[in-house]
């Protein structure tokens, strides 16, 4: 039964995955109809059957190209495809227990809807970085949001814990409301970094009162902000943000973008206080591997033919495996932490 759970979430996740090419295409192009236009060939402009939409198989019989003219599909749909069909299987099998779903249990569902919500989004803001090297604005905002609301929901019911590895609150409900009110203000102020084209020093200024404010309901409400799901959050954001805000200040934006700093808000709201550090440093670990792996391959390929590949690499991608890396395994990274620095 468990795997026949696996396999209808990787047949979904492939559905999902050719929804998420039409989409980032419509999205990069400008085209009408995001969400409800028909699928059409991007060189003919033929529009395509149901029959030309099942994932992987049309692409495998037709040879990668298109059945009405002929032209050479691109092989990141498909590679596309099976990377959203196996996320949705891993997301599946490290995290929701299918017992429990079997059971009927809300709060597994939710749980599991929830991270394959999070998942198409962390595929169409991947591959969107992966073709035009750029994040899309719309994307990442849908998911802060989306993620937002679960923190709130987390942080109002005690007993709603979607995001199992962050704090159960433990807090009055008016310090809960409160805490949600300065969370999203928070958020805001993020987004007034990345969308103003601000100085730098007014910049610096509203990340250092962000923290002052934080500070400041500590003391004031007598609270412990790393116990409050919500703030968990938005500390894990901030410190992330920041952490990729300064690489951008002192690289001059040659290391990362505003994207990244998008990407940061998302991820470090889910991972919070206790996952995000783990998740940077996996992030970083196989940004490593892969960069270093194609310079030499650059250098291979500039020593044996003369020519040189383009080298610059999105970092979208390494963020959101760092992240699911994090996420699948965060008992193991949690276990680490109570173990050296607990």
């Amino acid at each position: 039964m468990n795997n026949l759970f696996y396999i209808c979430l990787f047949i979904l996740g492939m559905m999902f995955g050719s929804f998420a090419s039409v989409l980032i295409y419509r999205l990069k192009s400008g085209e009408k109809g995001i969400l409800t236009g028909r699928s059409h060939c991007n060189s003919c402009g033929h529009v395509l059957n149901y029959l030309d939409l099942i994932p992987i198989f049309s692409y495998l019989f037709n040879f990668g190209k298109c059945k009405y003219c002929k032209k050479k599909v691109a092989s990141v749909y498909p590679l596309l495809e099976i990377s959203s069909g196996l996320l949705y299987l891993l997301i599946g099998y490290f995290l929701v227990d299918f017992s429990l779903l079997l059971s009927g249990n809300i709060l597994e569902i939710t749980r599991l809807l929830f991270f394959l919500i999070i998942g198409l989004l962390s595929i169409i803001y991947t591959f969107y970085d992966v073709l035009f090297l750029e994040i899309h604005e719309k994307v990442l905002l849908v998911g802060v949001i989306f993620s937002l609301i679960i923190l709130s929901l987390q942080t109002l019911f005690p007993s709603f814990q979607v995001i199992s590895f962050l704090p159960i609150m433990s807090e009055s409900l008016s310090t809960g409301l409160l805490s949600i009110l300065l969370s999203f203000i928070i958020v805001g102020l993020l987004y007034t970094i990345m969308l103003k084209g601000l100085k730098e020093i007014y910049d610096i200024i509203i990340i250092v009162g962000i923290i002052l404010s934080l500070l400041g309901f500590k003391y004031f409400f007598n609270v412990e902000l790393s116990n409050i799901p919500i703030f968990s959050g938005i500390i894990g954001s901030l410190g992330l943000f920041t952490f990729f805000f300064l690489q951008i200040l002192v690289s001059r934006g040659v290391w990362m973008g505003g994207g990244d700093l998008r990407i940061a808000i998302l991820i470090g709201s889910i991972l919070g206080i206790p996952l995000t550090f783990a998740g940077g440093m996996i992030t970083y670990l196989v940004g490593s591997v892969i960069g270093i792996s194609l310079i030499i391959y650059s250098r291979l390929k500039k020593l044996k033919n003369g020519t040189k590949m383009d080298t610059q690499i999105p970092f979208g991608p390494f963020l959101a495996i760092g992240f699911f890396l994090t996420l699948f395994y965060q008992n193991e990274i949690l276990n680490f932490i109570e173990i050296y620095f607990g």
